[in-house]
């Protein structure tokens, strides 16, 4: 890779759900349709700098500096032995190795096979006591660590760990009892295995949307690779979802859409699930960044038109020598912190004034708001609420684009490309939750991604509850023939 990590660890194959790691049919990360469209040494450069990054489907990648919660835990080796390659963990240093017997969960248990072990002399516990000792495992210049092994299996009564190398061949350990180590990637593993069982049909192996079901849908199911999600409960300036955003849409499914609820799944799964929806955002955030840097000048169409390719690949070469490092450090610094933010307490919509009492005036005031030319709520949801306001006839901008870039069809677009229509209110279906702080945070944040401005800044919060009194009112007017 060509940014320096305090570590970048593959992890093995283990036992992928629809196919082996020697399958042709085995999973695989697509490339976007953006690379697809870089100069083919422009291209290979991307594509290997998201395998180094991240790995395929079947050898997970753990990059420690992105904001995931990868799984690590460990401990200090009690015993060695009784046959080649087994550790009996003695003294654990975080609840990891010990909670699991507590779990009993074969779904957590499954992610550790193929999960990275790192061990590090007793000498230099105190150095890895909290992170592990910089070392990078992989292929070129990077491979032949030799403290770094592999999973093979883990007796959680017995505590007895045994472990392979890269291969999946049996080792003899070179450690002794009290040096420490470390299980890293079982929650990311975990997580995989998961989601290529509960989500992949329909998000896709690269959670590009484009998974085998997807094509029946009318409307495409999320493609996270923008690291954007519709509904949040985070303010308008923070770009990313919450945990709990992504954990309550996974949980409670999206109403009125083909996204389900797994209500049915335990809490801890979900959270494994989440966790690797996060990291396969941020794979595709880095791709994204990579070819925002790179599509102007290095795509295929500059080759076509250039006077010399040679000389094109030879200043792209000599720009990514010079470049390439600091630019893609900075990529994954402002990944850490766009999701680090997002998890800040700070960064949700909270109003600071109470939900006011939904009342005849309050519901009038906010029937007034919304057919304002302030607020203008009417333009897009129609003045009876059905979503068929003039908008959704008219030449508008295009999200994602600077202001002013006109769409060449008629109606309101998403930034995913897909035709959007208002929300009917007269149904009573929310799609980002019904509760009255759901509706407060979309009309104060916006729904990101979409045409539906935030008016955090232009209304205030009592308006904003008012307007929230008559959107939740607006169904039942419709029954009694009202507006």
């Amino acid at each position: 890779m060509s940014v320096n990590r305090s570590i970048s660890i593959i992890l093995l194959c283990a036992a992928l759900p629809l196919a082996g790691c020697d399958s042709s049919r085995a999973p695989a990360f697509q490339l976007s349709e953006q690379s697809l469209g870089l100069s083919g040494f422009a291209q290979e450069k991307v594509q290997g700098e998201l395998d180094a990054g991240f790995g395929s489907p079947a050898e997970l990648v753990v990059w420690p500096e992105l904001e995931v919660d990868f799984g690590q835990f460990g401990g200090t080796i009690g015993k060695v032995g009784p046959r080649p390659g087994t550790i009996r963990i003695g003294q654990t240093e975080t609840d990891g190795l010990a909670s699991l017997s507590t779990l009993g969960n074969e779904k957590l248990l499954s992610g550790l096979k193929g999960a990275a072990v790192v061990v590090a002399k007793a000498s230099n516990a105190a150095e890895s006591s909290d992170t592990v000792a910089p070392v990078e495992t992989g292929s070129g210049e990077n491979s032949g660590v030799s403290d770094v092994y592999r999973v093979a299996s883990y007796d959680v009564d017995s505590r007895l760990l045994t472990v392979v190398d890269g291969a999946g061949q049996p080792v003899q350990l070179d450690v002794s009892e009290g040096d420490t180590v470390q299980v890293l990637g079982s929650a990311l593993q975990s997580g995989r295995n998961l989601y290529l069982r509960h989500c992949m049909h329909c998000h896709g192996v690269s959670g590009d949307g484009a998974g085998p079901t997807a094509q029946y849908f009318k409307v495409k199911p999320r493609d996270y690779r923008q690291g954007v999600i519709k509904f949040s409960s985070t303010k308008a300036a923070v770009p990313r979802p919450s945990r709990d955003d992504l954990f309550r849409i996974v949980k409670l499914g999206v109403p009125g859409t083909y996204m389900p609820s797994f209500m049915l799944l335990p809490d801890d799964e979900v959270n494994l699930i989440v966790e690797y929806v996060r990291w396969l955002a941020m794979r595709g955030e880095m791709e994204r960044k990579l070819n925002a840097w790179l599509t102007t000048s290095y795509s295929q169409a500059a080759v076509d038109e250039a006077s010399s390719a040679e000389e094109l690949e030879a200043e792209f070469k000599t720009e990514w020598a010079d470049e390439a490092g600091d630019r893609i450090g900075q990529f994954g610094n402002d990944l850490k912190v766009d999701w680090q933010d997002a998890d800040k307490p700070e960064s949700v919509v909270n109003p600071s004034v109470p939900r006011t009492p939904s009342s005849s005036e309050s519901i009038a005031r906010g029937k007034k708001i919304f057919l304002s030319k302030d607020a203008k709520c009417a333009s897009c949801h129609g003045e009876t609420g059905r979503g068929n306001g003039p908008s959704t006839e008219a030449f508008n901008d295009v999200p994602g684009q600077p202001p002013g870039t006109k769409s060449d069809k008629p109606g309101l677009f998403d930034n995913w490309g897909n035709i959007v229509k208002p929300r009917d209110l007269t149904t009573g279906v929310f799609r980002g939750g019904r509760r009255p702080i759901d509706i407060y945070r979309r009309i104060h944040s916006g729904i990101k991604g979409t045409p539906m401005q935030a008016f955090g800044t232009t209304l205030k919060e009592e308006q904003i509850w008012d307007v929230v009194n008559y959107v939740l009112n607006i169904p039942f007017e419709e029954q009694k023939g009202g507006h």
